[in-house]
Parts: C-alpha cells; sequence; structure tokens
C-alpha cells in the first residue's frame, strides 16, 4: 500500500512542478506566473513534508517534520493570497504598511513555531501516521492560517462579482479549484474519519491539491490553451521518463537492468519527438489562430468600407440623379418639343446622342440608389392585398409601345386549375384571371414583372412571342427547385456565388405557406448559354456575346428584380435550354391564404429609420 502513496505523491509533486514551471515560463516578468510559481513550489513541500509525516522509521524526527509543516502552510495561505490579489489584475493594491505587518507577523510566528514549544510541543507515531500535541499558542496558527484563507476567499468573490467576460471566467476556474480542494480535503479529513475513525486516508487530501494547480494553470492560461496542452504532454513524458528510470534501478540482475535502460533509451528518444511534434502542431495552430483573427479583422474592416461605399453610392446617386434629369429635360425640350430653333443637321445629331447618354445615365443613377437602399435596408415597401393577373395586365398595357416596336406579341395565360404538371390550359376570362392574390408591394411587383418583359422584349427576335403565366405550386416544389439552384452555385467560383447572396434580411426571405404563386415569363429570344445563368443575378453581369446589339443595360435590373422578389418571401430563376432556344424567367409569391403568418414573420424584422422609395428616371429614361 505504501509504495501506491509513494508513487502518487512522486507523480502529483512532478506534475505540479512542472506546471509551475511552464507557467512561469510563458512570462517571466508577470506577477501572475511568479506568484503561481512560488505557490506550486510552495504545495510540492507542503505534499513531500505530508508524505514524511506517515513514515515510521522518521519517528524521532515528527516534531520537527510537524513543525516545518506548519511553517509551509503558513506561507502556502500568504502566497495564495498574493496570488487571488493579482489575478487576473489587481483590483487595489496593498499599503506598504499592511505588507510590513504581515512581514512581521510571519516571521514571528515561525520562529514561536520552529524554535519554542508554544505551538506544538512534540509530535508522535500512530498506525495511520503522525499526530502532535497542541500548544498554548496553536490558535495563533490556526488564526493566522483562516484569515489569509478568508481574505483570499472573499477577493476571489468580489472579483467575480465586479469583472466581467474573460476575467470573470477565469476566476471561476480559480473557484473550481478551491472548491475540489475543499470538498476533498473535508471527505479525506473529516468524514471519512468520523466514519472509520482513523486518518489513514487523510494524506489523499493533500493530494487534492493537484486540482487546485491545474485549474488554477488552466485559468492563466485561458488565453494560451495550446501553451496548457504542451505542459500537459511534457508533464506525461516525464512522469514516464521518470518511472522507466527508476525501474532501471529496481532490476534484480544487471541483464534485466540493460534492458530496461534501452527500452528507456527509446522510450525517452520516442518522447523527445513526441514534444517536438506536439510543438511544431501548436505552432501551426497558433500561426493559423493569427492568420484567422487577422482575416476577421480584415473582414471586418472590408464590411465598414462596403458600408462606406454604400453610403457613398447612395449620397452621390442621390445628388447625381437632378442634374442629370435636369440636362435630360432640357436636351428633351430642344429636340421633341422645339422649343428652340436648332437647323444644323450636326448639332441635331451630336445633342441627340448626349439626350440618348443623359437617360442612360439616369437609368444608372436611378439603379445604383435602389440598389443602396436596399443594401441598407431603407427601401420602402408598403404592402397590402394585391391582383397579380391585374398587375400584369398593367405591366402588359406600359410596355406595349415597346413591344409593338419590336413586333413581338404578349400573350398572358392562367391555368384553370392552377395545378402543376397538368395540361395547360390557357384562359383570358377575366373572372378567373382575377382570383390570382398575394400580399405585397403591387409597384415593387410590378416593377419586377415589367422588368422582366421588357429584357424579354430587348433580345427576342423580330418578330416573336412573348408568354406571361401565372399559376400555384407546392412550396416544396419551389424549395426544392431553389436547392438544386442553390447547390450548383455552391460549386462554382466565388465570384459567381454572389448570385445568392442576398441584401435581404432573412425575415423576408423565409418561404411562408404550402403554396407559392409563380409568374414566368417565356421568350423566343436569343437564350442563355447554360454556364451563364448562375450569374444572371449579380450585380453588373450581362451575358458575354449574347447581348443584342442595342442593348444598353446596366447589368443592375436582375439584380434589384431578385431583392424585391425576395423582400416578399419569394425566390427568382432562369431557365434556358441554350443559345436560339428561348429563355424563361420566373419568380414566386406567397399566396394570400398565409397573410397572418407573412404579418407575424415581418413583425420580427429589424425596423430602419427614412425609408425611400423605388428611386425612377424619368419616362424617356425607362425606356432605355
Amino acid at each position: 500500500m505504501e509504495i501506491i502513496f509513494i508513487s502518487l505523491t512522486a507523480v502529483i509533486s512532478l506534475m505540479i512542478l512542472l506546471f509551475g514551471l511552464r507557467v512561469f515560463l510563458v512570462q517571466r516578468d508577470a506577477k501572475i506566473n511568479k506568484s503561481f510559481a512560488i505557490f506550486t513550489v510552495l504545495t510540492t513541500l507542503w505534499l513531500l513534508l505530508d508524505f514524511l509525516t506517515y513514515q515510521n522509521n522518521l519517528a524521532n524526527f515528527q516534531t520537527i517534520l510537524n513543525r516545518l509543516d506548519l511553517v509551509v502552510i503558513c506561507l502556502l495561505v500568504i502566497s495564495l493570497s498574493y496570488f487571488v490579489n493579482v489575478f487576473p489584475r489587481e483590483i487595489f493594491k496593498v499599503p506598504k504598511f499592511a505588507n510590513l505587518v504581515v512581514l512581521i507577523s510571519t516571521v514571528a510566528l515561525i520562529i514561536l513555531i520552529v524554535f519554542t514549544k508554544n505551538v506544538i510541543p512534540f509530535a508522535f507515531i500512530e498506525d495511520y501516521g503522525s499526530n502532535f500535541q497542541q500548544g498554548p499558542f496553536f490558535y495563533l496558527f490556526a488564526i493566522f492560517s483562516t484569515v489569509f484563507g478568508l481574505y483570499a476567499a472573499v477577493i476571489l468573490i468580489i472579483k467575480y462579482i465586479k469583472f466581467k467576460d474573460n476575467e470573470r471566467q477565469q476566476i471561476k476556474y480559480l473557484l473550481y479549484g478551491v472548491a475540489l480542494l475543499i470538498g476533498l480535503n473535508l471527505l479525506f479529513n473529516l468524514l471519512i474519519p468520523m466514519v472509520t475513525k482513523s486518518f489513514r486516508f487523510a494524506r489523499f487530501g493533500t493530494y487534492s491539491s493537484i486540482f487546485f494547480v491545474v485549474f488554477t494553470a488552466y485559468a492563466i492560461l485561458k488565453a494560451h490553451l495550446f501553451n496548457l496542452r504542451i505542459i500537459l504532454t511534457e508533464t506525461a513524458v516525464v512522469i514516464i521518463d521518470v518511472i522507466l528510470t527508476v525501474q532501471i534501478f529496481t532490476a534484480h540482475s544487471t541483464m534485466e537492468a540493460l534492458l530496461r535502460a534501452l527500452f528507456a533509451v527509446f522510450v525517452f528518444y520516442g518522447s523527445y519527438i513526441l514534444v517536438q511534434s506536439v510543438r511544431r502542431e501548436i505552432q501551426f495552430r497558433q500561426e493559423l489562430q493569427v492568420m484567422t483573427e487577422q482575416l476577421a479583422h480584415a473582414n471586418s474592416h472590408l464590411k465598414e468600407l462596403d458600408q462606406m461605399k454604400t453610403e457613398f453610392v447612395s449620397l452621390a446617386s442621390h445628388e447625381l440623379l437632378t442634374p442629370v434629369s435636369a440636362i435630360e429635360g432640357y436636351l428633351s425640350m430642344l429636340l421633341d418639343e422645339h422649343m428652340a430653333k436648332v437647323e444644323d443637321p450636326k448639332a441635331i445629331k451630336y445633342m441627340t446622342n448626349v439626350y440618348t447618354s443623359a437617360k442612360r445615365l439616369a437609368r444608372l443613377i436611378a439603379d445604383m440608389l435602389n440598389i443602396s437602399r436596399i443594401e441598407e435596408g431603407r427601401l420602402l415597401v408598403e404592402k397590402k392585398d394585391i391582383d397579380l393577373s391585374a398587375l400584369a395586365k398593367q405591366a402588359i398595357d406600359e410596355i406595349k409601345f415597346k413591344s409593338d416596336e419590336r413586333q413581338q406579341k404578349i400573350i398572358f395565360e392562367t391555368p384553370l386549375d392552377g395545378a402543376r404538371g397538368k395540361p395547360d390550359q390557357a384562359k383570358s376570362d377575366d373572372r378567373l384571371a382575377s382570383s390570382w392574390n398575394s400580399y405585397g408591394d403591387a409597384d415593387k411587383i410590378k416593377e419586377v414583372i415589367i422588368n422582366l418583359i421588357g429584357n424579354s422584349i430587348k433580345y427576342s427576335k423580330n418578330p416573336g412571342t412573348v408568354t406571361i403565366r401565372i399559376e400555384k405550386v407546392p412550396t416544396q416544389w419551389v424549395q426544392e427547385k431553389w436547392q438544386k439552384i442553390e447547390e450548383d452555385i455552391k460549386q462554382r467560383p466565388l465570384d459567381d456565388q454572389e448570385a445568392i447572396h442576398s441584401a435581404v434580411d432573412e425575415h423576408f426571405r423565409n418561404f411562408v405557406g404550402q403554396t407559392q404563386l409563380m409568374i414566368s415569363v417565356k421568350d423566343q429570344g436569343i437564350g442563355i448559354p447554360k454556364e451563364e445563368l448562375p450569374r444572371l443575378f449579380k450585380k453588373f453581369h450581362r451575358v458575354g456575346d449574347y447581348t443584342t446589339a442595342e442593348s444598353q443595360g446596366t447589368g443592375l435590373g436582375l439584380y434589384i428584380s431578385r431583392a424585391l422578389v425576395e423582400l416578399h418571401h419569394g425566390r427568382i430563376w432562369a431557365d434556358s435550354e441554350g443559345p436560339d432556344k428561348g429563355s424563361t424567367f420566373t419568380f414566386t409569391l406567397p399566396d394570400i391564404s398565409d397573410k397572418e403568418e407573412l404579418l407575424k414573420m415581418e413583425a420580427q424584422a429589424p425596423k430602419k429609420e427614412s425609408l425611400k422609395p423605388l428611386a425612377r428616371p424619368t419616362k424617356a429614361a425607362e425606356d432605355i
């Protein structure tokens, strides 16, 4: 049984010393590290002295051993008080006078314990270990240790209440160590002796100091967890190496000693390799952690810059739109209304070119302003019950002049049953067409429909047909469709993934209800290559060499349309079998029957101040 206690004392003492040494080496000049190192040295001395007081062969030395044990305990509680005072930082300075009083009283008590019989007159061996007679001044030792112990406890509680975040976490781990130390000492030095009438296992209470040391080391190195891993690895390696070294000298023959020594050499070398590999791995992780923090800082800075950019674009667009509109208006009066006499054909040609460019610039500025409002969450959305079939007809009426110019026929269809997968049954009956209701901003939805029809007209061959269709589909079908689109885009380069990165709050993007209203715009135009489909809804994206010669778009229309649809809990996508095979643009909206659920969900969305409506160029600029 004694060999177990010898091993435990040796292993725990080594671990405590190694923890103290490694914590000290992490930052030698820090008060916390120095005081913890001193505390671990004193704890090791306490362990060793406590072990020696259980040895029968040291019966003649029990009095001095017990006196030294009390001296170490006095120094231990003082070092603990100092450590608690500076960990993780000092909240008040102890006056020099108080330090002087503590020093004098400590020295006086040590002299009283060691050189007089007033604290421990004599000690003796019993069957479980050492015991001693208490002297008339033993109470001074009890008061001394209790005062400093209570002082440390009070400081810890005050700091736990006062500190926040990481510092509170550190104090919490220190309290864990104190709780284990006190709890195990009560168990082995009070409860078990009360039951067994023996202090044979009281030394386990002393061994519990390892828990306090480990928790305290963890609290100190909480910001340097990798250093703690090194300590644990080195501690385990040293313990194994010490055990193997001891076994060499306890061999029963020379051959056995040589074999053990040879085995120990291999283990020593393996231990060295293990520690070095752990160091390299931890160094790599530390470098990775530093780079991660730098990347996070850079990302935060980029977000700030992006916010500044958005604010600048919003301000610049707002300021530019007024003078550009004025330029456009004056040119329109000169060219269309002939308010001034301009007869030179070259002048008319140049003015026409300027007028066209001014209209295009007005459209671009309006789009930029709308983007900034969407990304800042300041776009005014006024939702109410809307009739999608009526909106589609209004959009067709507003854009009909353009379809007539391009000899494009626009057909509006709604299936009779609204069920997907059944044969199409076109019906132009106004009564039936008026049954497709949703809850949203009529102005924004009409903007999306006009944009999609306008694109279909622009990219179609003359003559041709553009078909607008409304039908009801299960929400699950839309979710599966969109999931496939997302998975495909996520496999593409990061630049392409911008097509699914939304500036709209998640509360507006969530699907609602069991069914969705699906509006599609199909044309017989130039089509879209499959590799271009995932990029269509990015900012400033236009389809490579497949644009028509007269196409002068900004590449922002589809991006804005996507944001407007997502603000209504919908999704938008495009399908095409390839060049010259036409395209179909589709978007979805919730059904009016799910209005209550929509209202509840949107009530949770953050509210922005100074909301603005969609910015619009002049009517002439919208024709571009």
